[in-house]
Order: C-alpha cells, then structure tokens, then sequence
C-alpha cells in the first residue's frame, strides 16, 4: 500500500491550507445542475485549488447537506482520487445526548409535590434511545422533564458538512477540480398559461419550470438543465437514523463529467431542457424560468358528460354533470410540436368584458410531439343534463331490459356541442334507439349530439333507448 512520504503533521497543514482557502469558492458560478422530477439532482462544479507533488488532503466545507455521498465523484488533471470522506454530525438535540450518554446532567423535573413547581436534579443519561433515560441515585427515571443543562459544548460537531478528498498528484499546481454528486431537495415542475381568445378558437400558451429547493444550499449562477421523466432509481438505505453522524468512504475511479445537453433534446427517453442563461438558484424557496412559449393554437371546447348504467331498477330523474374539455393537438401545424413536460395547465377565458378570467385547471402528463391534448377545466354552468329509466323489466334469472330518456337542456345563448357518452358492465346489446349512436369501445356508447339549440320553456334535446344487459 502506497503512504504519504512526508510527515502527518505537514499533511494536516496542507489540509487546513486547502479547507481555509476553498471555502469562498464553493459558490462559484459555473456549477453545472441538472434536476430530475422526482425531487433529485445531478451537480458538477469547478473548484480550482493548489496541489503538491505526491499526496495532499484537500477540504470542502460548503457542500450540500442533502447529498448523497456515494455518488461523488472529482477528476483533474494529472490527479489521482484515493478516497474520498464525507461527514456531517449536526448539532441536534438528539446528537447533544447522543455525547452525554453515560455522564451526568442536570435536569429540570416537575416537583411532585407542587404541580406548578420545578425541581433541578442532577442525573446520569443512561440511554438517548427513543428517548432519554436516567439514572436518580438508585432510581431509573422514564418521564416527562422540562430541560436538560449540558456542563460543557461536546467536541466533533459540524455547522455543515465535510468532504474531505485525498488525493495524489504526478505534478504540482492549480487545479481545476471537476467535483460531481447526485443530491435530494431539488425538483421542478411545468406551469402552464393558456390563454383562449375572444372567439374560442385559438389560444396562446405560456410554458415554466418552476424549480423548487429545499437543501438550504444555493446555486448562484448555475448552468442549469432541467429533465423531464421519471429516472428509475435503486431505493437507497440511510447509514444512520435520526440524522446522527454521516460518514462514507470509497475508494474512485477517474470519472467523466456529465455531458452538456442541448436547449432542447432527446435524452435516454426523457427529454432535457436548457434555459439558454444561468440562472441563480436560492437556498430555499423556488423560482420560475421560462420554457416556451406559443401563439395561436387551435382549440376547441368539448361538452361531454359521463353516465355508468347498470341493470338494476332506478326511480326518478338522475342527473349527471357536464364536464368540459379544452383540446388541441400538439404538432408543428398548430403552432406547437415540442414535448410538453408534466405540470399543471391554467386555462383563462374571456369574459363579455375581455378580461381574462380563469376558468380551470388541469393536471398533465408527460405529452409527446403529435398526442392531442384534453384538459379538463370544469363543469358547464349553462348545459346540464338528466336522465330518467322510462322502462325496466327483468329477463329472465339473468338478463334485463332497461329503456332511458336523456334531456339536454342548453341555457346559453348559442347553440353547443354536446356528447354523451353512457358505459355498461357486462354483456349487452342496444334493442332500439331514436337518436344515431357509435360504439367507442366494449363497454361504451357515444351519441354526438351536434348544434344544441338554446332551450326555451324548459324543454330541450331528448335521447330514447333500450339496452339489454345478461349478466
């Protein structure tokens, strides 16, 4: 095995060294970060320091308390990694016990005998496990106490984590350190702004990421890439509970820094997206950078409502909603044809007066070049529509025949669209029908009702059928 050939105690002045002089270039822009969706982030930076000749202890102290340390990796040039440490021992209340185990305390208890009283008595932490235990004299206390005096501040503390990298070098000098980890608390999300125009048929979208931090640690001036999917990941097994002292070691490889990507671009069955710019990154909070944005888009707005019939026998008028639904196709002829990473969309429609009110939300999913797009806003005010069984006889042990009369009432001022869409469990067939129907698919029937003529004296569209169901 290979050891240092200059003593321990110039390798300790040579890490103190580089420990005192990385601190305030940490944060140096040029940090290259690219989050995932599932609140994780790949981070490779430039550290540039001074090496000798040989074996040298190289110190970073602000680091990520979110990292995982596994997956760092530092490269240079004409530098070898031998093992690389990470530590980070918090000071916590659970970690302050955790020094104290075995040693005497002072402890402030409720007086038994007043309840409104306090009594301090010193005692000896037997165990920090759960919760504390100690020792009274002959007595072991388990209970409630107000507060703990520790004598004395324990040693081994970190205000923030330790990477500690030891290295050996063929030639002295600056290097630029090429140091990368994988790390939690990053995420980012799509937000999206459609807004439809006076006349309904087009719309203009607005797309955002927008990136959510919770490590406490900063990204000023970052190279930033944002990945749209969702990257498998082995679970991982946290070394110690309740955040104690985090240490691991290995022993590393020389590793590439990971590849830059384009402002958009295909990746592994993702896609990634470059905002063009550095953006700075704060330590906590989130904030919103620009995708894309597009005009003119054709839409429509579809009326549609949903109704699960059943062989069973149903008395009175049964209403159901009518939900609509803003769609357009996402390809390079309707003025979009880029890959739509999951979010939330806004939709906002005119009012009478032109101004842009929203009018719903929808949840979206990862959507590819050329899928049409349905985004479910909310439910009509003006068309409703009920349904009453005009007919049920039972067939038999097993079958039945159920007769429904649907009305569709429009209280807008326009003719509307509407499509009803009613699904069945089990065998069936339509016995008659007044209006034309298709079969969507097994177990659904669809009437596309065209030009919905506002209602006047409470009568509106009417649909008659009769279905037989075998179960």
């Amino acid at each position: 095995m290979n050891r240092p050939n200059f003593p321990f105690a110039l390798l300790l002045a040579v890490a103190f060294f580089f420990s005192a002089f990385l601190s305030g270039a940490a944060q140096a822009a040029g940090s290259v970060v690219a989050i995932y969706n599932n609140g994780q982030a790949q981070v490779t930076e430039s550290r540039m320091v001074t090496l000798p000749e040989g074996a040298a202890a190289v110190v970073f102290s602000d680091i990520p308390e979110t990292l995982d340390p596994s997956t760092i990796r530092a490269t240079a040039p004409d530098m070898a990694v031998e093992d690389v440490q990470y530590s980070y021992r918090p000071i916590t209340a659970d970690n302050l016990l955790d020094a104290f185990v075995g040693k005497e305390l002072s402890v402030i208890l409720p007086d038994p005998t007043d309840a409104n009283a306090r009594i301090q008595r010193k005692a000896r932490l037997l165990s920090n496990e759960g919760r504390p235990i100690f020792a009274l004299g002959n007595e072991v206390y388990v209970g409630s106490y107000d507060a703990l005096l520790l004598p004395e501040m324990p040693a081994g503390f970190d205000a923030a984590p330790n990477l500690t990298l030891t290295t050996r070098s063929t030639v002295a000098g600056r290097k630029n350190v090429a140091l990368s980890y994988l790390m939690d608390g990053l995420t980012w999300r799509a937000d999206y702004n459609l807004t439809v125009s006076q006349s309904g048929g087009t719309a203009d979208l607005d797309a955002w990421a927008t990136v959510s931090n919770s490590s406490n640690h900063a990204f000023p001036g970052a190279d930033l890439r944002l990945v749209a999917g969702e990257v498998g990941r082995v679970p991982s097994r946290k070394l110690f509970a309740r955040n104690k002292n985090v240490m691991a070691e290995a022993v590393m490889m020389d590793a590439a820094p990971a590849p830059a990507a384009a402002a958009e671009e295909s990746f592994s069955g993702y896609h990634v997206y470059d905002p063009g710019r550095y953006v700075s990154i704060p330590a906590s909070g989130s904030k919103q950078v620009a995708l894309f944005s597009a005009s003119n888009i054709p839409v429509k707005t579809e009326l549609s409502s949903r109704f699960y019939s059943s062989p069973n026998r149903l008395a009175g008028k049964q209403g159901q909603p009518v939900e609509s639904t803003l769609i357009f196709t996402n390809t390079e002829q309707n003025r979009m044809g880029r890959p739509m990473p999951a979010g939330v969309v806004r939709v906002f429609m005119p009012a009478s007066d032109g101004a842009k009110l929203l009018a719903g939300e929808a949840r979206l999913g990862h959507s590819a070049v050329g899928e049409e797009i349905r985004l479910a806003v909310g439910q009509s005010f003006d068309v409703n529509v009920e349904r009453v069984q005009t007919s049920f006889q039972r067939i038999g042990k097993n079958a039945a025949e159920v007769g429904w009369r649907i009305t569709v009432r429009n209280g807008s001022a326009e003719s509307r669209d509407v499509r009803l869409q009613d699904s069945f469990s089990g065998q069936w067939t339509i016995l008659s029908a007044d209006t034309p129907y298709t079969a969507k698919d097994a177990g659904t029937i669809e009437f596309d009702l065209k030009n919905v003529a506002p209602t006047t004296g409470g009568e509106g569209k009417t649909v008659n059928y009769t279905v037989r169901f075998e179960y």
